[in-house]
Formats: structure tokens, sequence, C-alpha cells
């Protein structure tokens, strides 16, 4: 293929990359372990709605009925959520329908890469806000930059990925206030963090959208079902880049059964959050070893040494683990999904064997 065919913005383009998968215990990709289906109360409504279901129709363009369970879920109006095939394709259309060539998109850093790449191959370029020491939010550079450069797009993952971060509410309405253009609050992981959503601001400011998605604490990940909330003009212009039937009809059939039981779900959410916090408190006692507080269902640690052999043995263990390798961001980092105290015990006890 001749380079030159390729867009201008994407000849030196660095895709997003997913590792091949050999390993057991799987935990480098903030999955939630526990299958939905398990429940039986689940599995019996989805058994029976299947024979309503007709795989030879196109699906519902807008997802009409999804957007009624989610309306039910978040309390706002079905007018403000447009659906999709995971917050990756949302963070897609949302980017596509505002960013121009030669426009900002501020970030803070370290965060989820997807942000920044989708907006390079847009033609955008982006601000960076470093964290502070600790991967805490620099609250005041944030709010400067967005005064200075009023960005076209100012990015706030919370809970952050990968460092677990939570920034209030209160925080980002300030930001709202200062910005001009859109803020994009990125809210993957706020059903493990149990706190304040910003959904609730989305009718008194025209320039906030919030991303949520069934995949982490709803056990949907391979489902793909992920959503913005926003104003009703703001979803409207969304609408404008996406595909006519994007979200495939057997999500639409699934999810709304997943929301209906979430009372069940939340339930396996919580035993993650506790399992979450006593793995926190066993690694914090490990020599050599930094970890770093989470409102989310995975936890950032850093060694000082044995960087590759510690991801080695894990591999000999049978776990895969997300490894940072040459980040100057995150230096000798792993991030590590919470799962099951089976798995998180062989963690352990490699981090403690390797770095005794």
């Amino acid at each position: 293929m001749k380079s030159e065919w390729l867009r201008k913005t994407i000849k030196d383009f660095e895709p997003y990359f997913v590792a091949p998968i050999a390993e057991k215990y799987v935990i480098n990709a903030n999955e939630n372990y526990f299958n939905v289906l398990s429940i039986p109360s689940v599995k019996k409504e989805l058994v029976e709605a299947l024979d309503t279901f007709k795989p030879q129709l196109y699906p519902r363009p807008m997802a009409d009925n999804l957007r009624k369970a989610i309306s039910g879920y978040i309390g706002c109006d079905e007018d403000e959520i447009i659906c999709g095939n995971g917050g990756d394709e949302m963070i897609t259309y949302l980017l596509n329908t505002f960013l121009n060539p030669g426009d900002k998109i501020l970030v803070h850093t370290p965060t989820f890469d997807m942000y920044e790449l989708t907006g390079e191959v847009l033609g955008a370029s982006a601000v960076k806000v470093k964290d502070l020491t600790g991967y805490r939010r620099d609250r005041e550079g944030i709010l400067e930059a967005v005064k200075k450069y009023q960005p076209k797009m100012t990015v706030i993952c919370n809970p952050n990925n990968p460092t677990g971060d939570l920034l209030p509410a209160s925080f980002i309405e300030e930001v709202l206030k200062a910005a001009e253009n859109i803020v994009f609050v990125d809210e993957a992981y706020m059903e493990f963090a149990q706190q304040e959503s910003v959904i609730g601001l989305v009718k008194k400011y025209p320039n906030l959208v919030v991303l949520r998605t069934l995949s982490k604490a709803f056990g949907l990940a391979g489902m793909r079902c992920g959503y913005l909330v926003a104003q009703k003009d703001l979803i409207e212009a969304i609408a404008k880049v996406k595909a006519p039937y994007n979200l495939n009809a057997f999500t639409q059939l699934f999810a709304p059964i997943v929301l209906k039981h979430r009372d069940e779900i939340f339930k396996v959410r919580d035993e993650i959050v506790k399992e979450r916090n006593r793995l926190y408190e066993e690694l914090v006692k490990i020599p050599g070893l930094t970890v770093y507080p989470s409102c989310t269902n995975f936890l950032l640690v850093q060694v000082q040494v044995k960087h590759e052999e510690i991801f080695k043995a894990l591999k000999e263990n049978d776990v895969l683990v997300k490894i940072y390798r040459n980040s100057a961001e995150i230096p000798n980092g792993y991030r590590i999904s919470v799962t099951t105290k089976e798995v998180d015990d062989i963690l352990l006890s490699v981090f403690r064997k390797e770095l005794q």
C-alpha cells in the first residue's frame, strides 16, 4: 500500500493495542468476572424474550426500548440519551460531531488513551494537564487550562482510568461554568464509585455530555452497550454521525432486562468493591510496591524493581495484568482488575515472592 493513500493524521498513528490472550485469569481489561446469566431470573426472562426476537429485521435505529430502560435507571428524559456499541463508539461519535482539524481537546493525564487518539485522527491537538503527585488530578491546573485555551472539548474521566481517582461533582460544575465549549465526563466506572454523578447537571448545563456503559458494573462488555447523556439538541447533533443501525437487536433486547435486575447485579458490585479494599490493604503491606487508592474495579500499582520479571511470573501463574512499558506517565506500572479472592491471592503470592 502507498503511504500517501492514508489520511495525513494517521500516517504515523499508533493504534490502541490489545494484547493477545492465552492466560486463564485475564485481569487486564477491567472486566466484571460475573456472568449475569448466572442469575436465574435474568436467564429466564431472556429465554422468554427470545420468543419475540426477530434477527432477520434491522434493529430500532435509536434503540427506543433501551433508552426507556436507561431513562428509568438514571432519571433523565429518553431524548437526552443516545446508545451505541460500548463507550468506545460513543467517544468516536462525540468527537466526530464536534471536533474540526486544528481544534484543541483538553485532557488530564494519565487517562484513557482513546480521547487523545480519536482526536488526533480527526486532526485535533491535545492540551494535557498532568496529574499531581500520587496521581491526583490537578484541579487548579485543569481550570486554568480551560480558561486559557477554551478548548473545543474538555475531557474528564471520572473515576479515572487507569488511576482510580474520583473528582467531586462540585469541581466538574466549576469546569462547566468556566468552559465555553463541550465538557465531556466519562463515568464508565461510576457504579463502582457509588458517588454523585453529574448526570443530574445535564438540564442545567447545555455544554455537558456524560458517558456511561453497561460493560463494567453490569458485566456486558461482550454486548458492547454504552450511552451518552446530554440535552436534547446535543443528542440530535450526535445522531447525525451515528450509523443508522449501529446497535444490534440482541443487545437492545438483553440490556433492558439486565437494567431491570440491577439490584441483584449491584450485590455483586458490592462484593467486588469489598474485595478491592481487601486486595488494596494486602498490597500496601508489600515492600517495594506502591498502590493507589481506587474508586473503581481496578487498582494501579507500581514497583521499584523487577517490572518485567513480575509480569512474566504472573503469566507463568496464568494471570494476565495490564502492564505499562516505557511509560513516562506510569513508570513500572500495572493496572489490575479486581475479580475473586482466588485470583487475587495468586496475584498476591507472586508479588510477595518476587519482592521479598
